[in-house]
């Protein structure tokens, strides 16, 4: 997922048990900064230069931390909702999934539906029996660390798998605990990443296995939570301001192209930047007034953000060279020098990423936000205790 496609309005139950999410609520900034983690993901998939992995290092661990930000903070306002007595944690628990699945899903086993229809008529690489039961069970990242090897153009699916993971275990341990263990939790989530990390690399386990990890991954998800927790308290003025932001902005994009090059010292300390990535969200939460943020808000970068699920999804799968081919067989020729090609690529992964947001995505997420409505509803009270609320 990429990790991070979570809206960054979190909906909130009125004392009736009425929806409340308002615009005023978004957090400004995000979709920009998610369009310039996809950005990153493309540049690793696309670019032939020694610093393209820590690019799409960076990508991925950033999206993560938002993602972990805003689950969080989600399932925490839904904990209190619950020991609120506005809704059950079964109801919250649904709400929950109900919504994750309709975000995450269709396009996701659109995108396999249609890759098992094209393998039953043409050779496709990677997409064996074992291949694909993993693909649709989210368990690419297992898969991959089984290879030791990344699996062709399926690789990427691997940071969605570990989301999925992490929603199936964490969601209800929120929901169950009262809400002020929820930061112990995310806390757990960051040491039990860091232990499983030194326990791997003591073992000499390869490079990518410990990269694809679940619980090494957890950890980085984890951090987000905290780093959300932690913003709803406030800033320091200087550490929230624009050139403060701009400082550690700069950072994050500078390390990956300062010290990407050497891959095996990345790949030991360049998960740390995930501190860079966390700083950044705090910052970004807390001045929302920045010209770093009114940057991050320009038309083409939040747009590119609000498609960047589906525009992570795809773009590995449309190869310039494909068409070319396709051109060639019909008797027609087609070239262009690679930056072009790159070009295009993009523009083709942003105009399908456009038109499935607006014809599957959009209308299933709306669908979704309708029908979990009947999902708020207070729990009834029982003829014991009529005023007690639920137990934390």
């Amino acid at each position: 997922m990429a990790a991070g496609h979570v809206p960054d309005t979190v909906p909130r139950l009125a004392a009736d048990g009425s929806l409340r999410a308002r615009a005023a609520d978004r957090i400004a900034g995000f979709d920009g900064l998610r369009a310039l983690a996809f950005l990153g993901v493309f540049a690793n998939h696309k670019l032939e230069i020694a610093q393209r992995d820590a690019l799409g290092c960076v990508g991925v661990w950033t999206f993560f931390a938002l993602s972990g930000f805003l689950i969080t903070g989600i399932l925490s306002r839904s904990r209190e909702d619950v020991e609120a007595g506005r809704i059950s944690r079964g109801s919250a628990l649904k709400r929950f999934y109900l919504r994750r699945t309709a975000r995450i899903f269709p396009i996701y086993y659109c995108l396999l539906v249609v890759a098992v229809v094209i393998s039953s008529f043409v050779k496709t690489d990677d997409f064996w029996l074992h291949d694909r039961i993993a693909y649709f069970l989210y368990a690419t990242n297992i898969l991959v660390g089984l290879h030791g090897e990344w699996i062709g153009d399926f690789g990427h699916l691997w940071s969605l798998a570990v989301e999925e993971q992490y929603y199936l275990l964490f969601a209800p341990l929120v929901l169950l605990m009262p809400r002020r263990r929820t930061a112990f939790l995310c806390l757990a989530m960051v040491l039990g990443g860091l232990a499983t990390a030194l326990i791997l690399h003591a073992a000499n386990a390869a490079p990518l296995a410990i990269y694809v990890n679940s619980l090494v991954n957890f950890g980085m998800l984890g951090f987000g939570g905290l780093v959300g927790l932690a913003s709803r308290r406030g800033a320091p003025a200087w550490l929230a301001s624009g050139p403060a932001q701009a400082v550690v902005a700069g950072c994050l994009i500078a390390a990956p192209l300062a010290f990407g090059a050497a891959h095996d010292a990345w790949m030991a300390w360049g998960p740390f930047v995930i501190l860079l990535s966390g700083l950044l969200l705090f910052q970004i939460y807390n001045g929302q007034g920045s010209a770093v943020v009114r940057l991050l808000e320009w038309g083409p970068l939040r747009l590119t953000g609000r498609v960047s699920y589906a525009a992570y999804l795809f773009h590995p799968f449309l190869h310039f060279a494909t068409l070319q081919k396709v051109l060639g067989a019909a008797g027609y020729g087609l070239d262009a020098p690679r930056p072009v090609q790159i070009l295009a690529e993009f523009a083709a992964t942003m105009l399908l990423s456009a038109i499935t947001w607006r014809l599957i995505e959009a209308p299933v997420i709306d669908w979704a936000a309708r029908v979990s409505k009947r999902l708020f509803l207070a729990p009834k009270p029982t003829a014991l205790a009529p005023d007690a609320a639920p137990a934390a």
